[in-house]
């Protein structure tokens, strides 16, 4: 934090609408695959989505910022079907090297408003 441009919005504990609030108003959201990584797709806002604990396949995010997803998941199948296991050892395979690439891809895409985040814009 001390690093940054811009302080970090941390809303722990803020409340629901509090959260609704912030990200809505959130250039780019990054997040796990958790409630605030869907409000902010349903919201339409552009998502880092950090992924490996679930398979994104099945959890999603759906629609919006899929060139955004960072998936540590790793082989989405079990055979011919949908993996459906927790996969509790992935998480540390995200590096802050993989969330600025996408961050740099958030900025080409993005930031300027030229693009929403909406699929095939």
């Amino acid at each position: 934090m001390q690093h940054t441009g811009h302080k970090p919005v941390s809303a722990l504990n803020s409340g629901l609408r509090k959260l609704v609030s912030i990200l809505d108003a959130s250039a780019l959201v990054i997040s796990l695959d958790t409630g605030p990584l869907h409000m902010a797709v349903a919201l339409n806002r552009p998502v880092i989505s950090l992924l490996g604990f679930s398979n994104p396949m099945r959890t999603g995010p759906y629609r919006a910022s899929q060139e955004l997803i960072i998936n540590a998941y790793g082989n989405m199948y079990n055979g011919s079907r949908l993996a459906t296991d927790r996969r509790h050892d992935r998480m540390p395979l995200i590096t802050v090297a993989d969330v600025l690439a996408k961050v740099e891809i958030w900025k080409k895409r993005y930031a300027d408003g030229r693009a929403s985040s909406a699929p095939n814009s």
